[in-house]
């Protein structure tokens, strides 16, 4: 024992010393991040990460770093680098992966994924890491030929260029800006073997060659392969031979995969070709529970007990705090789900802790050592408060329960409430899957709706205003299509706009079809200058985060509410209930936690949760398309939810 004891001395000075000569330390000060330390030593900030793996969860005040020392040219020059054989993607990697699980995945070789990261050891892989994953047949000269066609378009630059700073490697480079060392190499032939500082280094502009290659070709169309699709089926589908399938997209000669994209004729009749992440259906996860196992969640409440001394301070913040009220709201019906679970028969444990929470501060580090066991966190409530706790959680999922607000992305963090802007695609999305003639008219304030949608999806046609704003009836009506559904999208802000379009539409519905789309339903069509009847002859259709239709779920879940709690639950309550007994549900599946976020979509009594991993985190992207309809009440959109009118009729 004296004996190891002596060596892991001489060891740990040996390696003292060696660090000195090539490291020094760095001391996070508050408001620093990696990028404005990377910057301040003219290093990447895949260089801090490489020598601090911990810096990848997120740095904070205090925390030593290891910089690495900027070394002579020389040595740069002679730091050697092996280049890859193949254009290549990048994995961010996610719990439970390993290199055999990727290999499964992207049908390469164990061996093939070594050799392209051969500075990442099997044995050590950090949930968030990249890893890069040859693709089999796309050489680099291949790549090179198809970013140089895409640069040649006129007003297309597929290209960008990167000044050499003390520190970086080409293989840092490569890495930082999503690309390959022989790519890098390919596209500066002088620098093979050195890399000299202040060098313009030229390099490939990702985001315009990867919109290109999808819109290259005004012709086609993207369709995306479904689970377990065929060419049998696709080929029904599309009325195209496998054949004529495989010469547009050489790369489905080895078999179609789900996620697959695909270049298809526009002139295909394909009824579905929105992306699958907007197609799952729903599922009942109270049909597959698996209850071998115990779990445990967390419920990080801001009950702030200190604050409450007395009775009358108690009752004061319950009048004036909007924000504990929303939160007690919210633990109401998380209990509901708690109780709801233990009526299932289900093995849960459940943590109720208070965070201290405000807007900019929380007691999340006091109390991290009591999660690390957890099977889920949910909460804290503020963006950047389960920021902090993803980061400090590391493996935990961590659940944030009500904020819109997207920060910094983690893979253990779970934005459970859809944005505005997966709300607005949803919407889209369900228009131009019906195949009608889709119209926007656009406050001319709004110039990044129209930007979006000449990007996003430009079979919508923009209705031109008249100079001062306005809309012009006859160049409306001169748009519409008879015979066939047209959908009207509105997005203003203004209430004079609003009624004169809507106004427009409901006199022209003795001659045309149509139906208003709002990508928000928001204030200026629930006042009275808007007739009710105006919208319900229109069928207004919004995109909503919570089904507005009552179900009989949502009527037992008020009648346990009022029984417990002797009031009608509002919708932070509701909202506590499906989160809660949604993660719940998940918790206790026969697949592992990531893999049933993923892939299954459900509804609880008011939500929808159908998870995406974007950007290095989870995000909710559930969302209903509701419409108004006969006798004043709100519907879930179905397929095709209006019938031509008489007079249209054949």
């Amino acid at each position: 024992m004296k004996t190891r004891l002596i060596l892991l001395f001489a060891f740990m000075l040996f390696s003292t010393v060696a660090f000195s000569q090539e490291y020094k330390k760095h001391t996070v000060v508050k408001g620093e991040n990696i990028k404005s330390i990377a910057k301040k030593y003219k290093i990447t900030p895949y260089d801090i990460q490489r020598l601090n793996p911990d810096a990848k969860n997120g740095i904070k005040e205090n925390m030593v770093l290891l910089i690495p020392a900027q070394l002579p040219v020389s040595q740069q020059v002679s730091q050697k680098e092996q280049p890859s054989k193949v254009v290549n993607t990048i994995h961010v990697l996610q719990p439970s992966e390993t290199f055999y699980s990727l290999s499964k995945k992207y049908n390469v070789t164990v061996e093939a994924i070594e050799k392209a990261n051969p500075n990442t050891s099997i044995d050590d892989l950090q949930i968030g890491q990249e890893i890069i994953i040859p693709i089999k047949g796309s050489t680099v000269a291949a790549q090179v030929k198809k970013v140089e066609k895409i640069d040649a378009k006129k007003d297309v630059d597929a290209y960008i260029y990167h000044t050499v700073v003390a520190g970086e490697t080409k293989y840092s480079i490569a890495r930082d800006f999503g690309m390959t060392l022989q790519m890098l190499e390919e596209l500066n032939p002088e620098v093979k073997d050195i890399l000299p500082l202040g060098y313009e280094l030229k390099l490939v502009d990702k985001k315009v060659v990867n919109n290109q290659i999808v819109t290259a070709v005004s012709d086609y169309m993207i369709y995306v392969v479904r689970p377990k699709e065929t060419f049998y089926n696709l080929s029904k589908k599309t009325g195209l031979t496998e054949e004529e399938i495989i010469v547009l997209n050489p790369e489905a000669k080895e078999g179609l995969k789900e996620g697959m994209q695909l270049k298809l004729p526009k002139t295909t009749s394909v009824t579905d070709t929105i992306p699958v992440a907007t197609k799952r259906k729903a599922v009942d996860l109270t049909k597959s529970l698996l209850r071998t196992t115990q779990k445990e969640i967390a419920l990080l409440i801001p009950f702030n007990m200190e604050r409450v001394e007395t009775d009358t301070v108690r009752s004061q913040l319950l009048r004036n705090d909007k924000f504990l009220n929303i939160t007690l709201d919210f633990y109401a019906g998380a209990l509901i789900a708690i109780d709801s679970a233990e009526a299932l028969g289900l093995p849960l444990r459940v943590k109720i802790l208070d965070t201290k929470e405000t807007r900019n501060t929380s007691d999340i580090a006091a109390i991290k050592n009591s999660l690390y066991t957890t099977d889920a966190v949910i909460g804290p409530f503020f963006p950047d408060n389960a920021e902090t706790a993803a980061s400090l959680l590391g493996n935990v999922p961590v659940i944030s329960p009500l904020s819109k607000e997207y920060g910094k992305q983690y893979p253990n963090l779970f934005q459970s409430v859809p944005s505005s802007d997966d709300s607005k695609k949803a919407l889209f999305d369900y228009l131009v899957m019906q195949g009608g003639n889709i119209l926007a008219v656009i406050d001319s304030k709004k110039i990044s709706s129209k930007q979006y949608l000449k990007e996003k999806y430009p079979s919508v046609k923009i209705v031109p205003l008249n100079p001062d704003g306005t809309i012009n009836a006859a160049t409306l009506k001169g748009l519409l299509i008879k015979g066939k559904i047209n959908y009207v999208v509105l997005e203003t802000e203004r209430s004079a706009m609003a009624i004169n379009t809507t106004k427009i539409l409901e006199d022209a519905l003795d001659n045309y079809n149509i139906q208003l789309a709002v990508p928000e339903n928001n204030e200026i069509f629930e006042t009275a200058e808007i007739p009710l009847s105006r919208l319900t002859a229109l069928k207004m259709m919004y995109p909503s985060v919570t089904n507005d239709v009552q179900t009989p779920e949502e009527a037992l879940f008020i009648k346990k509410f009022r029984e417990k709690n002797g009031c009608v639950p509002n919708q932070f309550a509701t909202r506590g209930f499906d989160v809660t007994f949604d993660i719940i549900l998940r918790l206790f599946q026969p697949e592992p936690f990531t893999a049933v976020m993923d892939s299954v979509t459900s509804e609880q009594v008011d939500n929808k949760f159908s998870y995406r991993m974007e950007n290095g985190g989870y995000r909710n992207t559930g969302v209903y398309i509701m419409h108004f309809d006969e006798n004043l009440t709100v519907k879930q959109a179905e397929k095709t939810t209006v019938s031509l009118p008489t007079s249209q009729r054949q």
